[in-house]
């Protein structure tokens, strides 16, 4: 009888260590299976802070490239103005240069006028002993000289009048080629600036497919888009910052749109 009893007791205790080795082998796979999850999740999250966060480098590169095309070509604007000024004033120094020369010529020749007169009465006077004759050759004398003067103060003042008509046109002719580089100038940056805006928008950016796979889920991001977008409803057409955070084990989104909190199911 003893013998039985030992035989009956035996597969009791081989029993309760199989169990008790079962069970430790099923928490052991539970544990690891919890811990790949929980990877597969911060994983999820990185990929899309890194998504967002590129976006962001773009946008702000793009705003740099933009901001800084726009100073260089403010810059050259500011430049060619300079330069057509610049020119300008020295165009119109020359001209009224050239204005006071020909009015110094003409005092210059008055004044040669004028002494060749006075040479001529002292000579006169020098070769006529004679007082009455010396006053009528000296009147006559003098007369022609006026007569002369008077041709030489008319040409002096018509080559003048000649030279401020030039000096006049001239500084319209300045005026006007101003206007007109100053149209080019203008024209030639709006059409560069065209340009650098028809740059800007044909930058494109990669097309980027986000897809997430976790237990039966197979759900692309345009998916999740288009649910908050639903969701959201008439408002949505002025969001201007959509942030979705998936939580597949709780077959949840929850989503921020500017302040707007809300979720929906996956």
């Amino acid at each position: 009888m003893i013998e039985s009893k030992d035989t009956q007791v035996r597969p009791t205790a081989t029993i309760k260590s199989i169990v008790k080795a079962a069970v430790i082998e099923q928490s052991e796979k539970a544990a690891a299976l919890a811990k790949e999850e929980k990877a597969k999740q911060e994983e999820a999250g990185i990929k899309v802070i890194k998504l967002e966060k590129g976006a962001v480098k773009k946008a702000k590169e793009a705003k740099a490239s933009v901001s800084k095309k726009a100073a260089e070509e403010d810059k050259k604007i500011k430049e060619k103005a300079a330069k057509v000024e610049k020119e300008t004033k020295k165009k119109v120094a020359k001209a009224k240069k050239e204005a006071s020369e020909v009015k110094k010529d003409v005092v210059k020749k008055a004044t040669s006028a004028k002494k060749e007169e006075e040479k001529k009465i002292a000579e006169v006077k020098n070769e006529l002993p004679d007082k009455d004759k010396v006053v009528e050759k000296a009147s006559k004398v003098k007369k022609e000289a006026k007569e002369k003067a008077g041709v030489v103060k008319k040409d002096a003042a018509k080559k003048a009048d000649a030279v401020k008509k030039e000096t006049a046109k001239k500084i319209s002719d300045i005026e006007k080629e101003t206007v007109k580089k100053v149209k080019e100038v203008k024209k030639e940056v709006a059409k560069k600036a065209e340009a650098v805006k028809e740059t800007v928008v044909k930058v494109k950016e990669p097309e980027v497919k986000l897809v997430l796979q976790y237990r039966d889920y197979d759900i692309e991001q345009s998916v999740l888009y288009n649910k908050a977008r639903a969701v959201i409803g008439d408002k949505f057409e002025s969001v201007k910052n959509l942030n979705l955070y998936v939580k597949p084990e709780e077959g949840k989104v929850y989503f921020v749109a500017d302040k707007e909190t809300g979720s929906f199911d996956l």
